[in-house]
């Protein structure tokens, strides 16, 4: 019998991983806290083939794959529901400047409401140069300081960047442009729930 959404929020621990591409993020951390049941991994992928790809390669019975937008699927959550949410080199419409206006309220208002009180946001994306060209440090720097400004202005506050991927994630597209690290440059920004009261 299928769990409802519902049930699964009542874990003791509930991490969400939006663009979940081939499930193998979601799966390699199950693994990890194997001998934790009360942690419920949540994949929402809007692509239909990788949803299907990912419940294919998952097997964890505390790991739901839902294929959806990622708007619709969250705002079926409870408030402060999720303890950690992970985007691994998200969408352009959901990270890019030029799109800013766009994705900032799904970040303050979904995101933000739905993470319990110092729930965090881990963010593993890219960073490129508008002509392909090798990324200079100082575009590095900058795209990563701004990034950075706007997350805090959205209500969170960092807690840790690091340049590159973290060495315990893995995925298809992580490995697809890892293996051009001059042309495409990936930090790792981890963020915590700030209370705006």
């Amino acid at each position: 019998m299928k769990q409802s959404l519902q049930e699964i929020l009542r874990a003791e621990k509930v991490i969400v991983e939006l663009g979940i591409g081939d499930g193998r993020l979601l799966q390699d951390l199950a693994k990890k806290h194997r001998t934790t049941k009360s942690i419920a991994y949540i994949g929402i992928e809007k692509d239909k083939i990788s949803a299907k790809q990912a419940r294919m390669r998952v097997s964890s019975p505390n790991i739901t794959i839902i294929n959806s937008m990622f708007e619709e699927s969250l705002t079926q959550f409870d408030d402060q529901s999720i303890d950690l949410v992970i985007m691994v080199l998200p969408d352009p419409d959901y990270i890019d400047p030029v799109h800013y206006d766009k994705w900032s309220p799904f970040y303050r208002s979904i995101i933000h409401s739905k993470l319990k009180q110092f729930g965090r946001l881990n963010i593993v994306t890219e960073i490129i140069d508008d002509l392909l060209e090798p990324v200079s440090d100082e575009t590095y720097f900058t795209q990563v300081d701004w990034l950075i400004s706007k997350f805090v202005g959205l209500g969170f506050k960092l807690l840790n960047k690091k340049n590159g991927p973290p060495t315990s994630y893995s995925s298809l597209y992580l490995d697809k442009f890892g293996a051009d690290s001059q042309r495409i440059r990936i930090v790792t920004l981890a963020f915590v729930k700030v209370d705006r009261r």
